[in-house]
């Protein structure tokens, strides 16, 4: 039987906002499913884009809105969050809590994830620097991700203004 091993004790990554743990063993190859915890701080959002991989949000606490092409829902506690691959979406945290999520996707997302995020004692306080948005950009695009534009946001009621 083969044995279960948990990785709680990689540290967070920094997604560019939402804060992720892998719970799951990642390989560098292969294919089929991963479980990241996730903290989406007050006031954090993630704008619309598209991917092919599926995403599986489970709401552990807190509650999030998510928005699945052109319709945004509110979840709470023990509520799911389900986006099909190639589904544009987003979502934010609009609560005056932290929101704590499970999210299962695919390795190849997980990788990527793994790829992008920056370990959260290495990120320094306040919004990403332009650098940072650039490269977490950049990288999306070379994995084939639709990313919204400051309209395609705009359109949906988020707005992109870097001060």
């Amino acid at each position: 039987m083969p044995e279960h091993v948990v990785n709680a004790t990689l540290e967070p990554l920094d997604l560019i906002g939402p804060e992720i743990r892998l719970v799951t063993p990642l390989p560098q190859e292969g294919e089929g499913y991963c479980v990241f915890e996730a903290r989406v701080p007050q006031g954090v959002f993630v704008p619309i884009h598209a991917h092919d991989d599926r995403e599986t949000f489970y709401i552990m606490s807190g509650e999030i809105e998510g928005l699945l092409e052109t319709e945004w829902r509110r979840f709470g506690a023990g509520e799911v969050f389900d986006v099909p691959g190639g589904a544009k979406h987003a979502f934010r945290n609009v609560s005056t809590t932290d929101v704590l999520l499970l999210v299962i996707t695919t390795m190849a997302l997980g990788r990527f994830f793994q790829s992008v995020g920056r370990p959260l004692s290495e990120v320094p306080p306040g919004p990403p620097s332009s650098d940072t948005l650039q490269r977490f950009t950049q990288a999306s695009l070379a994995e084939g991700h639709w990313l919204g534009s400051v309209d395609d946001n705009a359109a949906v009621g988020i707005s992109l203004s870097f001060s």
